[in-house]
């Protein structure tokens, strides 16, 4: 079950134009930072620093809805089930 605080972040999560499209990317499937970086610069206007890209995908892991898999050379990162009950319930 999903605390309150958990659903807070996740409405904030989803209003968030750079974070919206990393979801919309990890839905896909499994990717890469440099894949992920590369969507948001395909869709934003202005090309975001590489360091600010990463940021939005450390949040998103540290809120616990994406999960980094692989090493430290070149993880890939995935949409975790907590993200995914969080919309399922919001779709409802």
């Amino acid at each position: 079950m999903a605390s309150e605080e958990d659903v807070k972040a996740f409405e904030r999560d989803v209003r968030c134009v750079p974070t919206k499209i990393i979801m919309k990317k990890l839905k896909e499937g499994e990717k890469t930072l440099s894949e992920l970086e590369a969507a948001l610069n395909e869709a934003l206007e202005d090309p975001l620093d590489p360091v600010v890209a990463k940021l939005y995908v450390d949040q998103l892991e540290a809120e616990g809805f994406i999960e980094k898999k692989g090493g430290n050379g070149n993880p890939s990162y995935t949409v975790t089930q907590k993200w995914k009950d969080l919309e399922a319930k919001k779709e409802s």
